[in-house]
């Protein structure tokens, strides 16, 4: 069950989707999937792009921890969203 679905608006093919299993992409419109979460920690609730820089994806945890992507979800930084 997929929770979170988003494409890159500059690469339509391009698709993350979050869900119970993990963050997963795709790069033929969804006909195929790839694991794209290692190292993001907790179950993924929601997946996003940045607008301006889809190349730089985040993500929500179940755990409350958000993650960062700066490379289209090949690598994952957990993000101090504390003060």
């Amino acid at each position: 069950m997929a929770r979170s679905v988003v494409m890159d608006p500059n690469t339509p093919q391009r698709v993350y989707l979050a869900g119970p299993a993990g963050i997963f992409r795709s790069d033929d419109g969804g006909l195929t999937w790839e694991a794209a979460g290692e190292g993001v920690v907790g179950e993924p609730l929601a997946v996003t792009l940045d607008p301006t820089a889809p190349q730089r994806v985040f993500a929500v945890s179940s755990d409350g921890s958000v993650w960062h992507s700066p490379d289209g979800a090949a690598t994952w930084q957990k993000v101090d969203v504390e003060g």
